[in-house]
């Protein structure tokens, strides 16, 4: 079994080239977490989740890099996945851990980051975890990809991207790359349930818990 540590910018590519790396969270990270999206009765422990660095294609095209708290199981798999949308050219407006908007799930939305940990609940059902408190969940471009149910848009920003079936950049559409290749992972696709809307949404739920 590979060390975290050691996997960390393992996978260094030369400049414009996909790269990822996996680590535990650890740091000035880990210190801002627990300050602000883990707390005492989170269905994980800090120890459970790492740290992906990947690098990622922006709005403008160009070669950044950034980094999501992910659940160890699905770490690699992810580094998988987004090296597959790198080369497919699908572009990711920024990518920074929640934690850089205090934990605010709003905040981030609305400056359309990409983000995968924080401890909360679900969307309009108080008491119930989101997957994203286990690290097996993560958000692409929400403002960009709204979640909708009813008159509810969030971010209520995103209104203006309610057309799905116009494609603008870093939209997430029905039968596009991006979906077909986290559904190929065995993930979940939110703009696919019928009660709502979350179009920005891949979750992959532990085993016993489907």
């Amino acid at each position: 079994m590979r060390s975290a540590l050691l996997l960390f910018f393992s996978a260094m590519a030369a400049p414009g080239q996909f790269s990822f790396g996996i680590a535990p969270v650890g740091g000035p990270l880990r210190a801002k977490m627990l300050s602000t999206t883990w707390h005492q009765g989170c269905p994980v422990e800090v120890s459970s989740l790492r740290q992906l660095r990947i690098t990622y294609r922006d709005y403008q095209k160009q070669t950044e890099s950034g980094d999501l708290v992910v659940h160890a199981d699905v770490a690699e798999e992810l580094s998988a996945i987004f090296q597959d949308l790198y080369q497919a050219g699908f572009q990711i407006e920024k990518i920074k851990p929640v934690e850089e908007y205090d934990g605010s799930d709003d905040v981030s939305m609305a400056a359309n980051n990409t983000s995968a940990f924080n401890c909360r609940d679900i969307t309009g059902q108080t008491g119930k975890f989101s997957n994203h408190s286990w690290g097996r969940a993560i958000d692409i471009n929400p403002l960009t990809n709204p979640y909708v149910k009813g008159n509810i848009v969030l971010p209520p920003q995103g209104r203006e991207h309610l057309d799905r079936k116009r494609q603008e950049t870093g939209s997430i559409l029905a039968d596009s790359y991006i979906v077909k290749r986290f559904l190929r992972a065995g993930w979940q696709w939110g703009g696919a349930w019928t009660d709502r809307k979350d179009y920005q949404h891949f979750e992959k739920p532990e085993p016993a818990r489907k």
